[in-house]
């Protein structure tokens, strides 16, 4: 309320017989609930210019205009200055967009960025933008090109959609990554069960041939005429001793036979690995961006 209302108020009640007390207490009253007025229509309207919803917040700043004794409110007028600016950049992205100029239209982003740093909405289609950009050069298979388009975009993505942008960058750096590590181990793998199970090999067959070469001597010692007959009763317990142990040994055949498979196998698939040369591989579930929206996709490959 402008002072000479608030005087010509209190002249008129002063000649009806009030007492000045009196007077002032109402006519500070009357100025609270005015400014309370004023103060409810700034703070809806500073709400909506933060969200960069300009039409609505200019509508609360003239609000504020039409408030009696703010009706030439210069923060109220600056605003609705901004909001002006803020609907005609904001109705030039939406023609560069139709017409297909996107760098236009991103040029015009930023311009409204500046306009208002807080600006939610255009933060977001910033964020939309540069996420689309790199989905499509990631599913060119430019994957530099896509990360960085990814890394701008988390500049103005919101909280959940930082999430989804920091897959997408972990996942190309996976495979943009070499990983000679797990190549080198398979094949130091490949060549321990190669050495391992000939290793094996030859122990059970030095063994049966040893078991076997004691159970010959001592049945030339027992039997020097090939007769099948033992008259020694301590030759024959040495001889049904070497007998059974060799026939132990001989019964571990088949492992024998086994462990020269296994040893043969692994000796083929580490001369595979050392010839053949490696090639990136991705794990069987990945995750990649959805090539018709914003987001991720999960592929199965194999």
């Amino acid at each position: 309320m402008s002072k000479p209302l608030r005087l010509f108020i209190l002249c008129l009640l002063l000649t009806q017989g009030l007492s000045a007390s009196l007077v002032l207490a109402r006519t500070h009253s009357v100025v609270q609930l005015v400014d309370e007025e004023y103060d409810r229509y700034k703070k809806r309207g500073d709400d909506f210019f933060k969200e960069g919803k300009y039409q609505d917040a200019r509508r609360q700043y003239q609000n504020c205009l039409e408030v009696p004794g703010f009706e030439n409110d210069a923060y109220a007028k600056k605003r609705i200055e901004e909001c002006n600016t803020g609907l005609t950049l904001r109705q030039k992205v939406e023609d560069a967009t139709r017409q297909g100029q996107s760098g236009q239209a991103v040029d015009l982003l930023h311009q409204l960025l500046h306009l208002n740093p807080e600006d939610a909405i255009t933060m977001g289609q910033l964020a939309d933008h540069y996420e689309q950009e790199g989905n499509k050069l990631f599913n060119q298979k430019r994957y530099q090109e896509a990360r960085q388009n990814y890394t701008e975009a988390i500049q103005f993505a919101n909280a959940t959609k930082k999430e989804t942008l920091q897959i997408q960058i972990r996942t190309i750096e996976g495979i943009l990554t070499p990983k000679p590590t797990k190549r080198i181990g398979l094949k130091v793998a490949t060549g321990v069960v190669a050495v391992g199970a000939g290793a094996f090999a030859l122990l059970l067959r030095n063994d049966y041939q040893s078991k076997l070469s004691a159970l010959n001597q001592i049945s030339q010692k027992a039997d020097p005429n090939g007769t099948g007959i033992i008259d020694n009763r301590d030759l024959y317990r040495q001889y049904e001793d070497a007998y059974k142990a060799a026939e132990a040994a001989k019964q571990k055949n088949g492992l024998f036979t086994a462990c020269v498979g296994v040893a043969a196998v692994a000796t083929l698939a580490e001369v595979y690995l050392l010839v053949r040369k490696p090639r990136p591989r991705p794990s069987a579930f990945r995750w990649q961006p959805a090539s018709q929206s914003w987001g991720l996709a999960v592929r199965y490959s194999f």
